[in-house]
């Protein structure tokens, strides 16, 4: 005859303990293991996500940065920017397409415009990722 032991479980006629788990026990475990490795797949790849998300919003402000640079270095074709309020074009930068746009705005001063520049991926040009302002003066 069977006999409790004092955890509670149930001893064979040999005196010793039958080995492995009840199936109710393992499928609990299971449930467990489910539940918890959905929610870390799920904060994985919003990790991910947001990691491409920040690698292009850096790449993007380079190239805004860059493409500011450019107009604000001074050169002899400086006056072609005063005549002019919008350019667009494509740059090819760290294997990526990306498309600038920059604006020139008239300020109260004529000598001075405000220079706005925009970039959006070529593949997503609704969304842009960075945007800058400087001032570009006439003399």
């Amino acid at each position: 005859m069977a006999r409790l032991s004092g955890w509670g479980r149930v001893m064979s006629r040999t005196g010793k303990f039958p080995g492995g788990f009840t199936l109710i026990e393992v499928m609990i475990a299971l449930a467990v293991f489910a539940i918890v490795a959905a929610a870390l797949s799920r904060n994985a790849s919003l990790g991910i996500q947001q990691t491409v998300r920040v690698e292009e919003q850096t790449l993007a402000w380079m190239v805004a940065t860059n493409a500011l640079n450019e107009i604000l270095i001074p050169s002899r074709e400086l006056g072609r920017y005063f005549g002019t309020n919008r350019e667009g074009y494509e740059v090819s930068a760290a294997n990526r397409e990306w498309q600038v746009e920059v604006r020139f705005v008239t300020t109260e001063d004529p000598d001075l415009k405000r220079v706005e520049v925009a970039v959006t991926l070529s593949e997503d040009p609704d969304r842009v990722l960075a945007a800058i302002t400087g001032f570009l003066g006439k003399y």
